[in-house]
């Protein structure tokens, strides 16, 4: 017989896996942002930028999802998985239409969790 875990077990690893992903999918698109912006040239021009940007995100998205829907696969990675390509696609939509900043969880974050930690700590 399968026994359930304590729901604030599965509550605290559902949060540390969406933070996790949410910080992993902040570095790929800062190194998505800054791998769209490499290309130069005579026949590059500026207006290709959001759409390779685009097409890149796409592809990486795409790639990040695999393990979502291999159903056999660890259900730990395929929540990750699908936490990590939507919060990527959310960030990439928003950075580019000014809508919201994606970055405000994270300065929420460091000002009132690691910087008071920081600071009893002594660090």
């Amino acid at each position: 017989m399968d026994e359930k875990p304590f729901w604030l077990f599965s509550l605290m690893q559902t949060l540390v896996t969406a933070l996790t992903a949410y910080v992993v999918a902040l570095f790929i698109e800062l190194v998505l942002l800054r791998v769209a912006a490499l290309p130069h040239g005579p026949l590059w021009v500026q207006d290709f930028y959001l759409p390779f940007l685009f097409i890149i995100t796409g592809v990486v998205v795409g790639i990040m999802s695999i393990p979502y829907w291999m159903k056999e696969w660890d259900p730990g990675l395929r929540s990750f998985s699908m936490f990590s390509s939507s919060f990527l696609a959310a960030m990439t939509v928003f950075t580019q239409t000014g809508f919201f900043n994606p970055d405000l969880p994270l300065r929420f974050l460091t000002n009132h969790v690691f910087l008071p930690l920081r600071h009893i700590l002594n660090i």
